[in-house]
């Protein structure tokens, strides 16, 4: 009898546990060594596929190890290796659609997405050891190097308070969106990202923009260090298609696993499209996207096709949200002209197609520009 009061113990401190706080997301995707802890009982427990996270706990991710969750306001938090996040407060009611959220990342990285509480205007903040980011979009990315904070925005717009509370504004309609402040307060801001997001550590260089310029050529060979473009926001052409997606869902319960039980790289190439350009007829349309199932990643994909005034080319990136892939463009051009644009999509068909539309659009001559539909089967 003695034998079972410690495992009694323990059950009634999980019940406890998991009565007194408030769920905040679910695990789906835990490779290598990822544990969470209580920060008020101080209980740790190893995270795998599936398992809860709440509004208190500490989550840490060890080398070579890595996690993602998805949040209950639909919202995505990925941790890198040797990561450590600390999860203050994660509040949000889905019948009233409203919510709060505060994280602090202590070592590390992360790269988020926001849900439904920064959407319909609720408060959510990251603190850092440099000061704290208020979220104003949705993709962005925190990596944290010998006291150096880095930051990139792939979509949306943040605000940085600094300790000395000064702010520091990047991303949409910003004239950065990438920066670095140093462990002493300098803050290095740039139009490239680091390659710090990209595992190996460099830092910013503190040169002028212009004179980054004259050095740069626009070439599809560069885009493994791409000039990130400003992101432009459209619903143009995608709306059926998420009604579709949303049908799939609510009678398909298993995506999540789904998407948690495929494992590989899936290469995805274009099976139909229908692309409009505002030169006329297109030809010879490409497109494939890469889909890394094992790391919640898209880390690849382009488009290419032409018309009467040249190519038109876009690579872009992101990472799976569930459902859908939140992507960002890193690089367009059309002809010798730089372009911007967007690029949505979604799974159908249980992860066998991928179904989306973009939009291109020259930057410095708007009114030139293509869109298109897609979809992609592997």
């Amino acid at each position: 009898m003695k034998h079972l009061l410690p495992v009694i113990t323990t059950l009634l401190c999980v019940s406890f546990y998991t009565q007194a706080s408030e769920p905040a997301g679910k695990t789906i995707l835990a490779r290598g060594s990822v544990l969470a802890v209580d920060g008020d009982s101080e209980l740790q427990r190893k995270l795998q596929r599936r398992d809860t996270v709440f509004g208190v706990d500490r989550i840490t991710t060890g080398e070579k190890s890595k996690a993602q969750f998805s949040m209950s306001d639909g919202g995505l938090i990925a941790l890198k290796e040797n990561s450590e996040l600390n999860i203050a407060n994660y509040e949000f009611d889905s019948n009233t659609q409203q919510g709060s959220a505060s994280i602090e990342l202590l070592k590390g990285g992360l790269r988020s997405i926001s849900g439904v509480i920064k959407k319909n205007g609720g408060s959510y903040n990251v603190k850092t050891p440099v000061g704290s980011i208020g979220i104003r979009g949705t993709h962005f990315e925190v990596q944290l190097v010998n006291g150096d904070v880095f930051l990139a925005v792939w979509d949306g717009a943040i605000d940085l308070t600094l300790k000395n509370n000064d702010v520091v504004s990047l991303g949409h309609n910003e004239a950065y969106s990438f920066a670095q402040i140093t462990a002493s307060g300098e803050v290095l801001t740039t139009t490239r990202a680091a390659n710090v997001f990209d595992q190996n550590i460099v830092a910013i260089d503190s040169k002028s923009d212009d004179d980054k310029e004259e050095s740069e050529q626009s070439s599809v060979a560069e885009v493994i260090e791409p000039e990130v473009l400003d992101i432009i926001e459209t619903d143009s052409g995608i709306a059926d298609v998420y009604s579709e997606q949303q049908f799939q869902t609510v009678s398909n319960a298993s995506l999540i696993d789904q998407i948690a039980q495929r494992q590989g790289v899936f290469n995805y190439q274009a099976s139909s499209f229908n692309i409009d350009s505002s030169a006329g007829a297109v030809s010879d349309f490409s497109m494939m996207m890469a889909v890394d199932f094992d790391n919640g990643t898209v880390p690849d994909g382009e488009i290419s096709f032409n018309d009467a005034n040249g190519n038109w080319y876009a690579a872009y990136s992101g990472l799976i949200n569930l459902s859908k892939l939140d992507l960002a463009v890193t690089f367009a051009s059309h002809a010798n002209n730089k372009a911007e644009g967007n690029v949505e999509a979604i799974f159908l068909n249980d992860l066998d197609t991928v179904s989306g539309s973009f939009n291109l659009n020259e930057i410095n001559n708007p009114d030139v520009n293509a869109t298109g539909s897609f979809k992609l089967e592997p």
